[in-house]
Order: C-alpha cells, then structure tokens, then sequence
C-alpha cells in the first residue's frame, strides 16, 4: 500500500545488485554568463566569461522555450580560445549525443 505522505509524482523502483552509483560530485562554481555559439548532436560551442580547463567535465542545460525543450547535459571541454572582450570559446563534446529530434528542436 502506498504511504499518503509520500507525494512522488512517479513510482520508484529498488535496483537489483548490479546497479551502482559510482560517482557523485557537487557542482562547485558558476561560471556566470553561458551563449551558445553553436551546436552539433557531438557537441556545442559555448561563450564564457571565465577560462575553464581542456577536459574539465560541464553540465549544462539546453533550453529552447518556444518549443518547451530543455535538457541538461554533461560536456567534456575539448578546447579553451580566447575571443574579444576578455571572454573564451568552450569546444566541448557531449558525454552522450544529442538526438537528431533534440537538435532539429535547438536549431530549427
């Protein structure tokens, strides 16, 4: 029987022994400001105002609110350039791939 406390809009299931957790690390800074420059389902282009470290691993989220898209994502920074203004172009690659959907969504 299900406790009335328990609000959960979705049921929760117990795992079975195979199923871990095997990292879990706080989001330790906000880097402030984020333009997306460009988008690719391998990856994305991101204006910052602070110099972030090749390999240091984001979570972002992609937002579209014409089309109530949003998605958050973890991208690995492949490269670091300074651009005008004293801010710096972030290459990065998504740890999973955007959807064909998902993109045509960011883009279109």
């Amino acid at each position: 029987m299900t406790d009335p406390r328990d609000r959960r809009a979705c049921e929760r299931f117990p795992v079975n022994g195979d199923t871990a957790c095997d990292f879990l690390s706080p989001v330790l800074e906000d880097v402030g400001a984020v333009r997306i420059k460009n988008v690719s389902n391998e990856g994305i282009g991101l204006i910052v105002n602070h110099k972030l470290e090749p390999g240091l691993l984001l979570a972002i989220n992609l937002v579209n609110q014409a089309r109530t898209f949003s998605k958050t994502m973890l991208v690995r920074v492949a490269h670091v350039t300074p651009q005008p203004g004293n801010t710096f172009l972030i290459g990065g690659t998504f740890k999973t791939p955007l959807t064909y959907e998902e993109l045509r969504t960011m883009v279109m």
